[in-house]
């Protein structure tokens, strides 16, 4: 073999690249993946030659050689691993439905004795065929989505909820889940889990009804429920209805607070809004008796008599849960609600509503709000009455700077009221003469 003078990278990087294959048909995959670092940074066609042979480790992992010690589908992981970092490099994104699929092939090894092998098939088909033009208006897209998931699979994996949750659950949330905004398997196997859950809900009507089976898996489901930006139509708000009535259904095994807990995950905020302005309709309608008889709609504009109304509740718990819910169904911040509804108060010069307003958990805010909104006091009495009010009757226990600069206001505002008493005494000293003249002409 004659030595390649002048070109010894080049033969080197196509003996790595042999090395390379020799390694993966050997099974070698520790000594072919420390090849991979090298194989980027050669010339020619060697970087897609392998990066083509990544892909195909990936998606094709039952033609490796594997050992007793590991799986062709975790082998495969590995690979995918090795793929991700590649194509990073190169700044080039991972093509759609790889991991998915893989992940699908992982979570399916501990179903397969529970789970028959056609309904796993079926499932499978439905995340390969999961692809949708996103040029298409979302319905559109979800017209043209043939393929729809069995009753008989659907009821299966609503009956491993109740009995084997934790592999089922993830095998849901990995069918639900949108990873490029494009996916539509989630669609009509979201429907047929949301069909199922008012099922079991009208199922659970009072004491005694229904089985904690059924309960665990509506709250399993729940926390992989989906609120995509363009609903189902009202199946989603016609659950949150039920949801809400079966809460607050005397003896209901059903708790809101852990149903809320369920809810609280990234792709379940819209359902929490929902879930939230659903409630503040409806307290709406049934305002409470220790409820202050002002409604409190959820679409009302002004935060002032909406926030003033929900913290006139004697029961602080009930308050918050309101408050939280008008927030979230407005999508409006909670602190700046309280600091626009006290500024309008303030303006108003509307002092005992103000302190009323700021007792208890907003004590705090009380200096804030001096800071805020002192260039609205439109008078001397009515910036003593802010200072007196919301800092003179305010413990110590508070921030040092806010502190100091209502002590430095409060300062400031006891020197103009001296000046004030001044100019008025001064005033009157200038009127003596007059006044003394006027007597005497009198007299005269």
């Amino acid at each position: 073999m004659h030595h390649p003078f002048g070109e010894e990278e080049t033969a080197s990087q196509k003996e790595l690249f042999g090395f390379f294959c020799e390694c993966l048909r050997r099974g070698e995959w520790e000594l072919a993946q420390a090849c991979v670092p090298q194989l980027h940074e050669a010339q020619g066609d060697i970087p897609k030659k392998v990066e083509n042979i990544l892909q195909a480790l990936v998606v094709c992992p039952d033609q490796l050689r594997c050992g007793q010690d590991i799986n062709p589908q975790r082998l495969a992981w590995v690979w995918l691993l090795v793929l991700e970092e590649w194509l990073a490099q190169e700044k080039k994104l991972l093509p759609a439905g790889f991991r998915r699929k893989l992940e699908f092939l992982l979570l399916s090894e501990d179903l397969q004795g529970d789970i028959p092998e056609d309904i796993l098939k079926e499932l499978y088909e439905a995340l390969s065929q999961d692809t949708a033009d996103p040029m298409l208006p979302g319905k559109q897209r979800r017209e043209s989505w043939t393929l729809r998931l069995s009753s008989e699979a659907v009821s299966v994996l609503w009956d491993h909820l109740r009995q084997a949750p934790q592999p089922v659950q993830a095998l849901l949330e990995l069918l639900l889940r949108e990873d490029d905004g494009n996916s539509l398997c989630g669609w009509p196997l979201q429907k047929a889990l949301v069909d199922l859950i008012r099922k079991a809900l009208r199922a659970l009507p009072g004491p005694g009804a229904g089985s904690p089976g059924d309960v665990d898996a509506i709250y399993r489901t729940l926390q992989i429920l989906h609120c995509p930006a363009e609903p189902l139509g009202v199946e989603l708000r016609l659950l949150c209805e039920e949801l809400l009535e079966a809460c607050r259904t005397e003896g209901s095994p059903l708790r809101e607070v852990r149903l809320l807990s369920c809810l609280l995950h990234k792709a379940g905020r819209g359902l929490v809004s929902l879930y939230g302005h659903t409630y503040a309709e409806k307290a709406t309608e049934k305002p409470p008796k220790a409820i202050s008889s002002r409604k409190v709609s959820p679409d009302h504009l002004d935060p002032e008599p909406a926030m003033l109304a929900l913290f006139s509740n004697p029961d602080p718990a009930q308050a918050w849960k309101l408050a939280y819910f008008y927030c979230v169904s407005n999508s409006k911040h909670f602190l700046e609600q309280i600091l626009v509804t006290a500024l309008t108060l303030l303006k108003e010069e509307d002092f005992p509503k103000l302190g009323c307003l700021l007792d208890g958990e907003f004590r705090p805010l009380s200096r804030l709000l001096v800071l805020l909104g002192w260039t609205h006091c439109q008078s001397l009495e009515s910036a003593k009455s802010l200072l007196q009010a919301l800092h003179r009757r305010q413990d110590q226990g508070c921030d040092q700077l806010l502190r100091d600069a209502c002590d430095g206001l409060w300062a400031h505002l006891e020197v103009l009221e001296w000046c004030v008493q001044q100019s008025r005494c001064f005033k009157s000293l200038l009127n003596i003469p007059g006044q003394v003249s006027a007597v005497s002409v009198q007299c005269t």
